[in-house]
């Protein structure tokens, strides 16, 4: 597949080769679309949470907490 950058944005792309930050235009392409692809999962992630919230499967703000508290002490104590 080929494709063409858009003119106002060839002179982001080169800025990020040029210092290196990524090694080809081809490279820079890749990463936005990841993070293309990371937004929609996010975006289709939130649209399910809400979708459960209004069925009333949401969870209390007490368990909210303490599965966090839980995660923190897992990390602390390395048990990841």
């Amino acid at each position: 597949m080929t494709t063409e950058i858009p003119n106002d944005l060839i002179p982001f792309v080169q800025r990020l080769v040029a210092t290196r930050r990524f090694l080809s235009d081809e490279d820079v392409i890749a990463a936005g679309l990841r993070l293309l692809q990371a937004r929609e999962a996010l975006k289709d992630e939130v649209t399910k949470a809400f979708d459960q919230l209004d069925k009333g499967l949401g969870v209390s703000e007490a368990q909210v907490f303490e599965n966090v508290e839980n995660r923190i002490t897992a990390i602390e104590s390395g048990d990841l």
